[in-house]
């Protein structure tokens, strides 16, 4: 059960700390705490204001900042709510990380969003080393956690190699997402950047067009070093954590 909120921050004088970040760490301990649980509303602006006694900037500026570290998220015209739990995702593993998500306790859901095929442009020709107009299955695939749209998908697949991966449904297990890296998976090259949301994703994920996000490219190749599927995923920047494991070459 959650706990009943506090009313004011924790008794720290004005001098040791600006209110700006008292604020700031009243809400986030709110948040951490648990007695604001997932998707609950945070204050508005003026509730802030007044229950602080500070300026509706000053207020404006504590809730931007608990939104930039991801403890909360912007809903359009509805105000900003507390965070779901980040869903890490380990690029250094070839490993399906759905099925770690599921272990867990993150219950991912898959929606297809389109299946087609599609000839290769020159940019994913080069990116795929084949030639302009391949026949690339094309899939876009949006990610909830927990009902909560997460990350768009959109992946391109040289057809002529992966064969077990054609077809336009989408089975109801994660079969699909299974075999993705097997058994002609062995590497990646990871391209991590944050860029603005296109008005289409931005609709997706539930969020205002040109927000920020973390885009992630990967260009997955077999034993032989051949590139064969190329991925690009637009993340809300509050639920994504990403690890990896670092070898050092000395």
């Amino acid at each position: 059960m959650p706990r009943t909120p506090t009313k004011k921050p924790p008794g720290k004088s004005a001098g040791r700390s600006p209110r700006f970040r008292q604020i700031v760490d009243h809400l986030r301990n709110e948040i951490v705490g648990g007695c604001l649980p997932e998707h609950a509303a945070l204050p508005s602006e003026r509730a802030v204001a007044e229950l602080h006694s500070v300026s509706r900037m000053t207020a404006r500026r504590a809730l931007e900042a608990v939104e930039a570290e991801g403890l909360a998220y912007s809903e359009e015209r509805r105000g900003r709510f507390v965070s779901p739990q980040r869903l890490n995702y380990n690029i250094s593993s070839m490993a399906n990380f759905v099925a770690d998500a599921e272990a867990e306790g993150i219950d991912l859901e898959i929606e297809l969003i389109e299946s087609r095929q599609t000839g290769a442009d020159a940019g994913l020709a080069g990116v795929l080393s084949v030639p302009i107009g391949d026949v690339l299955d094309e899939r876009t695939r949006l990610f909830r956690n927990r009902g909560h749209a997460t990350f768009l998908e959109t992946e391109f697949v040289i057809a002529r190699r992966c064969h077990n991966l054609s077809g336009h449904g989408l089975p109801r297990s994660t079969t699909l997402l299974e075999q993705r890296y097997s058994p002609l998976g062995h590497s990646a090259d990871i391209v991590i950047r944050m860029r603005a949301l296109q008005p289409d994703e931005a609709a997706l994920l539930g969020l205002a067009p040109h927000q920020a996000g973390i885009e992630q490219e990967q260009v997955v190749r077999d034993e032989a070093g051949e590139p064969f599927c190329f991925s690009r995923q637009i993340w809300r920047g509050e639920l994504a954590q990403f690890s990896a494991q670092a070898i050092v070459n000395r």
